[in-house]
């Protein structure tokens, strides 16, 4: 079995700046790398994903906080809130149906598209 390779000092600046925001290119030039695309090419890298992943379950055993935890409070909220007729209380069950809404992947910002596109351009008679 292969060894893991272990991070460069650069790299695990990267690691600590990732978690601030999960933002790959804003912690890449936080860590002092020049290049805007170095963080998305860092996060492919098996040695630095593989520290990034084990930060974020030490986070989430320090923090005892996890999706579900936050699923579930959201939920509470959406459910106390709606109990209420007062505006402070709707915007807060709007936010929190939102939130839960993104989360089981309802509202989608971007569209994928798979397959193939064919473009076919009529100039018309040439011999006019």
């Amino acid at each position: 079995m292969p060894k893991a390779r272990t991070l460069t000092a650069r790299q695990a600046r990267f690691v600590e700046e990732y978690l601030i925001d999960l933002n790959a290119t804003a912690a890449a030039a936080r860590a002092g790398y020049k290049d805007p695309n170095k963080g998305r090419q860092l996060v492919t890298k098996s040695n630095v994903s593989q520290a990034i992943a084990d930060r974020l379950k030490e986070r989430q055993a320090r923090t005892e906080i996890t999706q579900d935890w936050v699923v579930k409070n959201l939920k509470e909220v959406a459910e106390r809130s709606m109990e209420h007729e007062d505006a402070p209380y709707f915007q807060a069950a709007n936010k929190a149906l939102e939130l839960l809404g993104k989360h089981l992947g309802m509202f989608r910002e971007s569209v994928q598209m798979d397959g193939e596109l064919k473009i076919q351009i009529d100039y018309g008679d040439s011999q006019g």
